[in-house]
């Protein structure tokens, strides 16, 4: 729970500093970025793991990809193919 909730923190940061950028600069892969974001929050907040570790692993790779993101070490593409793979594992 605690992991979720960790997660939850650094989706909402991540979701605040491209808020911050988009009123700077607006572009459209900004903007889809920060929809996928919103979405994989809600559905993180509503995923049924079958055990907590299924729910920790996902935790986890979220916050690797957001971490790695915004320190340059993913491109934006493969950042939002990533988001995109695990909104559908959501699912």
């Amino acid at each position: 729970m605690i992991v979720a909730i960790i997660a939850v923190v650094l989706l909402l940061e991540f979701y605040k500093r491209q808020e911050s950028r988009i009123t700077n600069n607006l572009h459209n892969h900004n903007v889809k970025q920060l929809l996928t974001i919103t979405a994989l929050e809600h559905k993180f907040n509503d995923y049924d793991a079958r055990d907590d570790n299924d729910r920790q692993l996902v935790a986890n790779q979220i916050t690797q990809l957001v971490n790695g993101y915004e320190k340059g070490e993913i491109p934006a593409d493969v950042f939002q193919n990533q988001m995109d793979y695990l909104l559908n594992k959501l699912n």
